[in-house]
């Protein structure tokens, strides 16, 4: 298995099926059709992945069959949730999003690999945390948060088992 990360490029949005991919990945672990609420970034995945600067999207692609197989993106924090203690904001935190591996590829390695693209591209824009929400129920995804050092910050207890993670980035003197 020849996996290659590549950041998204506008070109490639057609030639991975990039949105058809995310539609089917949130089908299969949400069980969600289109949410306009909840899904217009992939609807506009140029507007806010590929044009602002402090923003990306990664993909994961099988070299061996020209085939997308995962994707993760990050922006800044641009969200609303109220988390005691915490003082998330547009400047200092980035949020990850849309970190999928397709189900034939999974323990592969390949949302790792994701995750260190993400993580070293948030130390290069100056991000000093991140902060991702999941569901307790979606498999794999809080045992993989928690074994790469992201902390639960709020548990919302609710039918879907949202809970919200952070994890600080130690800046690296330059």
């Amino acid at each position: 298995m020849n996996i290659r990360i590549i950041e998204l490029q506008p070109e490639l949005l057609e030639k991975y099926h990039v949105k058809d991919f995310l539609f089917q990945m949130i089908k299969s672990s949400y069980g969600l059709d289109y949410v306009p609420e909840f899904h217009y970034d992939v609807m506009n995945i140029e507007k806010y992945y590929l044009i602002p600067e402090r923003s990306n999207f990664f993909i994961a692609v099988d070299e061996d069959k020209d085939r997308l197989v995962g994707t993760s993106a990050i922006r800044g924090y641009d969200k609303d949730y109220h988390i005691e203690n915490r003082d998330y904001n547009i400047d200092k935190t980035a949020s990850i999003y849309r970190m999928f591996v397709d189900e034939d590829y999974r323990r592969s390695k390949i949302a790792s690999r994701l995750l260190l693209n993400i993580e070293s591209f948030c130390r290069e824009k100056n991000y000093s945390e991140i902060y991702l929400h999941t569901q307790k129920y979606s498999t794999g995804a809080l045992p993989f948060w928690l074994k790469n050092n992201y902390k639960i910050t709020k548990d919302l207890h609710n039918e879907r088992g949202t809970v919200h993670m952070e994890k600080i980035l130690i800046s690296v003197a330059k």
